[in-house]
Parts: C-alpha cells; sequence; structure tokens
C-alpha cells in the first residue's frame, strides 16, 4: 500500500489485503458437487464445465476449443435446448462462437442477438435518447472506507427486485480483525460484478446468459432451464436458484406481487412460471437504469459508498474513481476484468 493510501485511509478503517477480499469472496461461495446435486442434470460435466468456463476467462483455452471439447456431452444432457441455440463465446464481440466452429457442431449457428432478450420498443427508444453516442458501459464503484456495513443496500435490492428468500443479489460480507477491545471490521458488498469476460455466459448450455452492449449480464428467463451450471462456474458466487418460496408468513399477499425485472410483468408467482426454478442476479437494477434512475442499492447507501456511472466517459465520476491508486477488483486472477470496482 503506498502511502498515499495510508494518508488516505479513515481513521478505524483495517489495513486489509486484496488477498484477503478474495478469501472473503471465496468463503461464500456454495460447494459445486452439492449445488449440482439438487439438479437433475449431470454435476460431473456441470463442474467440469465450470471450471473450463473459467478458463476461457483467464484466457487459458479458446472458446470454440472448450465448446468443441463439451458438444458432445451437451447434446446428450441438454437436447433440443442445447441444438436449438448458438454456443456462447467470451471471446467474440457478438459473444457466439466462429460459424466455422459452430458447423461442426451440433448447436445452431445463429448469433446470442438472435436469443437474448430484447428491450420493449420504447425502453430502446429511450435508450437511445440517453446515450445517442452509444458509447456506455455501465459500471460500480465502492468505496469501502465509507461503508458502514448498515445492510440498507441488501435491504433495498430485496424490495426494489421483489426477490424470495434465498435470493439476495446484494451481500454485505464482513470480517471482524482484532480483539476486543481492540476491534475493527471490514464490510464488503458484493453485487453482480457485470464481468466483462463472464464465465456464466461461457458455460450456458442454452444461451439464456447474455452481455448487454452496455456492460451489463442478463438472465432470459424463458431460456433459462435451471441446471445451474452458471452458479458454480460464478467466481464471486452472485447467483442464485429461485426454489419458488416466498414471504407469505411474514407479508401477507407476498407472492402476489411481481419483479419488475427487465420490465416483463410475470405476474403471481406459481411452480414452473418464472422465474421460479430460474437462477437469478443482480442487473444493476436494469429497469431502473432504463428510466434514467440509480439501481436501488446506490440510491439507498446511507454512507453514500456506492457510486454508478458510465466507465468509457473518462469524465465521470466513476471512471476517474475506477482509475484511482486506492482502486483494484475482486479476483482480478480469474481474467473476468469486473465492471465493479472498489477502493480500499
Amino acid at each position: 500500500m503506498s502511502s498515499t493510501d495510508s494518508e488516505e485511509r479513515l481513521p478505524g478503517v483495517p489495513e486489509v489485503g486484496i488477498s484477503e477480499f478474495d478469501a472473503m469472496v471465496d468463503s461464500e461461495r456454495v460447494d459445486p458437487s452439492e449445488e449440482l446435486s439438487q439438479t437433475g442434470h449431470d454435476t460431473e460435466l456441470g463442474v467440469a464445465m465450470a471450471e473450463d468456463a473459467q478458463r476461457v476467462s483467464r484466457g487459458e483455452i479458446s472458446a470454440d476449443d472448450y465448446w468443441r471439447k463439451y458438444d458432445e456431452a451437451a447434446k446428450t444432457e441438454f437436447g433440443d435446448a442445447y441444438r436449438e441455440t448458438p454456443n456462447p463465446s467470451i471471446e467474440s464481440p457478438d459473444q457466439t462462437i466462429a460459424s466455422e466452429t459452430a458447423e461442426s457442431l451440433g448447436c445452431s449457428i445463429d448469433s446470442m442477438d438472435s436469443v437474448a432478450s430484447e428491450l420493449s420498443a420504447d425502453e430502446s427508444s429511450a435508450a437511445a435518447d440517453d446515450d445517442t453516442d452509444g458509447n456506455k458501459r455501465w459500471g460500480m464503484v465502492i468505496d469501502l472506507q465509507k461503508c458502514v456495513g448498515c445492510d440498507s443496500c441488501t435491504v433495498a435490492c430485496k424490495a426494489e427486485n421483489r426477490t424470495p428468500p434465498g435470493v439476495t443479489y446484494n451481500v454485505v460480507m464482513e470480517e471482524e480483525h482484532g480483539e476486543f477491545p481492540n476491534v475493527t471490521r471490514t464490510n464488503v458488498p458484493r453485487p453482480c460484478m457485470q464481468c466483462e469476460n463472464p464465465p456464466c455466459v461461457q458455460v450456458c448450455p442454452v444461451s439464456a446468459t447474455y452481455k448487454n452492449d452496455d456492460g451489463v449480464v442478463n438472465i432470459d428467463y424463458d431460456r433459462c432451464i435451471g441446471c445451474r451450471y452458471c452458479i458454480i462456474a460464478c467466481p464471486y458466487g452472485a447467483r442464485y436458484f429461485d426454489f419458488g418460496e416466498n414471504y407469505d408468513d411474514e407479508v401477507e399477499e407476498a407472492g402476489e406481487v411481481t419483479s419488475p425485472e427487465y420490465g416483463v410483468d410475470r405476474g403471481k408467482r406459481d411452480d414452473g412460471k418464472s422465474p421460479v426454478g430460474n437462477v437469478r442476479k443482480c442487473s444493476f437494477c436494469t429497469h431502473r437504469l432504463e428510466r434514467g434512475e440509480e439501481p436501488a442499492c446506490v440510491e439507498t447507501c446511507i454512507g453514500d459508498a456506492r457510486n454508478m456511472g458510465n466507465l468509457d466517459d473518462t469524465d465521470s465520476e466513476v471512471s476517474k474513481m475506477a482509475d484511482s491508486s486506492r482502486a483494484f477488483q475482486l479476483k482480478e486472477s480469474e481474467g473476468t476484468d469486473p465492471n465493479v470496482y472498489y477502493l480500499k
């Protein structure tokens, strides 16, 4: 840590190394085999595909080689759901493997654009008006010296996205240091990282997970089959499975309230009806961004620790923060290049 970092550090804020932050993330992740044992899909295949998807993010193997390796197994395991969609490639601008490779495999040769959820005409028009140059990459910068661990971001996210029990898009990881009475605490909020090279996209056998042009990684609930391979491929533990539970015991008719995610009104929560049975995660409150609003977690942060904006705009506050000497990304060695930065 530089002298500048030490001079800027607020009183009572512990000096914690980046490796310790990464260890906190690892402690939150599920056990891969245990998670997949709850599904009806091949656990060994899922673990292998997830591990290799992470290798694609790290640049150790190519996306084309990845699907050459898993094509036969994916056809057998997922059938038409696999064959009718293009295989994703996080290395390609259109997120699709080379057509030459696709022709030799059992997948569709369409582009990811053909299966990705689209904005409505009105929303697309509004988005175009808001960003006429088309050069926008949403990013978040979280100042760890300002986070007080109040969990208001967690509560605001659940209230905004109406997530069920067991699904929490924003968690605040906590770790105590020292012994009483000389105790300090590290608070690390963890939303979805919205990675530039997301292994969750690479691993999806039905192209249900994809990355928007604005950098946000989304899930098409109508395509998701709930195999959960993406859950264990995520190095940050930022994905959850919707088991269909609700808060009816705590809030009357809680299951009647629909989620506003992706601007789709899905009505009452019922078994077998999306998003029940799907994998879910933070989307930077895409529905709010489209209205020109900040994500709920940013708007409600009492310590002003969260900052949202366009990382590709060098004059924006978040771009400057992300480029500061205090900035770092979680698990940088994974090659995912998150669009969430932290200030230590």
